[in-house]
C-alpha cells in the first residue's frame, strides 16, 4: 500500500506536465476494476489521491468518455459517496470528485442511485465542513431529477440541511443554492414546506434579507417567502 500511495502521488505530479490521453489506459475493464478495489481497500491517502484522480478525469475533454465510464460503474460511484460519509480528511476530496463528476449529466441520476443525497446533507449537517457551499451546489445542481426531490424530503435532516445553509454568520457561500433548492422541493411538496417552515426557515430568509448578500439572492428569497 505504501508503494501504491507513492505512485499514486508521482501521477498526480506528473500529470501537468503530460498527456491527459495517458489516463484512457483506464478504460480497459481490469484497470477500471483495480482502481474499484483500490478505492474500497486503500488507505485514507490513496482514496484522496484518486478523487484527486477522479476530478482530473472529469475535467478534460480528452478523458471525457473515460469520466461516463466512471458513471457507469454503480460500486465505484458508490465508493465515492461512501467516502463522503466517512467524515475524515478524505470527504473534502470526496466532494471534490463528485462536484466535477456532475458536469456529466448523466452521472447525475447514477449517483442519487447510489446515496448522494443522504450523503451531502450528512456532509452538510456535520458541523462547519469547509466544502459546504460546494456541497450544497452539487445539491441544487442534482434537484432537477425527481427522484433527488423525493430522497431530499424523505431524509428525516434533508430539509433541514438546506435550511441550515440559507443563513450563516460567516459568510454567505452556499445561500443562493440552499434559496434555490428550497424553491425546487417547496414548489410542489406540502410535506416540504412544513418542515422547512419547521426548521426554521422563515427567520433564516429574514435575516438573509438583512444582510449584505446580493440582489439576486435577495430577489429568490423574497419570491421563497412569498411561496411560504
Amino acid at each position: 500500500m505504501n508503494f501504491v500511495e507513492q505512485g499514486l502521488t508521482c501521477v498526480l505530479k506528473l500529470l501537468p506536465y503530460g498527456e491527459l490521453e495517458s489516463l484512457n489506459m483506464l478504460k480497459q475493464d481490469s484497470k477500471l476494476e483495480f482502481l474499484v478495489v483500490l478505492f474500497e481497500y486503500g488507505s485514507i491517502m490513496v482514496k484522496q489521491s484518486l478523487c484527486h484522480l477522479v476530478g482530473v478525469i472529469s475535467s478534460s475533454s480528452s478523458t471525457r468518455e473515460l469520466c461516463a465510464m466512471i458513471g457507469k460503474h454503480p460500486r465505484f460511484l458508490n465508493l465515492i459517496v461512501c467516502i463522503v460519509n466517512q467524515n475524515n480528511e478524505a470527504s473534502e476530496t470526496g466532494i471534490k470528485a463528485i462536484s466535477a463528476l456532475c458536469c456529466l449529466e448523466s452521472n447525475r441520476g447514477k449517483l442519487v442511485q447510489q446515496g448522494l443525497i443522504d450523503a451531502l446533507v450528512t456532509y452538510i449537517l456535520n458541523s462547519e465542513r469547509s466544502l459546504a457551499a460546494m456541497a450544497m451546489a452539487i445539491l441544487e445542481q442534482v434537484l432537477g431529477i425527481e427522484r433527488a426531490k423525493e430522497a431530499l424530503i424523505k431524509n428525516p435532516n434533508g430539509v433541514k440541511a438546506v435550511v441550515k445553509m440559507v443563513f450563516r454568520v460567516s459568510d454567505h457561500g452556499g445561500s443562493e443554492s440552499a434559496v434555490n433548492s428550497l424553491m425546487m422541493v417547496c414548489r410542489e411538496s406540502l410535506e416540504a414546506r412544513e418542515k422547512a417552515i419547521v426548521a426554521g426557515v422563515l427567520t433564516q430568509l429574514l435575516l438573509l434579507l438583512q444582510s449584505q448578500c446580493n440582489g439576486r439572492t435577495k430577489t429568490k428569497a423574497t419570491t421563497l417567502l412569498r411561496l411560504l
